[in-house]
């Protein structure tokens, strides 16, 4: 019966053991060190961007809705069996709105940023050129996030806001 008893105590020791290492909570991911930006885009470190504005909510936004019952010239997409993490998106997404009013420009296909396997692509419609700023490049993106999520995972496009040349992609790498 001590025998049976120690054995008991030994297997309830390391069952807790391994629930607790179970229960651990992940380590906090370090957005500001981690994101790639493409050539010639400032850095997070330029921007002053800390891991508090890298993962900001990502905003409802009423004045995509509202371009949205305006004359498109693209339309919106979500693509299925999304593996982009929300994230790592909005990281992104809150990186290209703090660069603000300047350019975000593109001559067929660019990334623009990356943190971890999330990738925000833009792309022109007609291999040419494009240009829109960078918020509104975050804005294009923005409808994506708040319209293409399946199981915290996100995967879409969208042209830029006012800007039906420049699209957005939102996709797994």
């Amino acid at each position: 019966m001590v025998g049976i008893t120690k054995n008991i105590i030994a297997i309830t020791a390391a069952l807790s053991f391994f629930g607790a290492a179970v229960a651990a909570p992940a380590p906090e991911v370090d957005y500001a060190k981690l994101i790639e930006v493409a050539p010639g885009y400032p850095t997070v470190e330029e921007l002053g961007l800390t891991n508090a504005d890298l993962t900001k909510p990502v905003p409802e936004l009423d004045a995509i809705v509202a371009r949205d019952m305006l004359q498109k010239r693209y339309e919106p997409r979500c693509w299925g069996e999304p593996r982009c993490t929300v994230n790592d998106a909005r990281a992104c997404y809150n990186y290209l709105n703090s660069i603000g009013g300047n350019r975000c420009e593109v001559r067929g296909r660019v990334q623009m940023c990356k943190m971890g396997g999330c990738a925000w692509d833009a792309r022109t419609m007609n291999n040419a050129f494009a240009s829109s700023s960078c918020r509104d490049a975050a804005l294009g993106g923005a409808w994506v996030l708040n319209n293409c999520i399946s199981n915290n995972r996100v995967a879409g496009s969208n042209a830029a806001f006012g800007n039906g040349n420049l699209i957005v992609d939102i996709i797994g790498r």
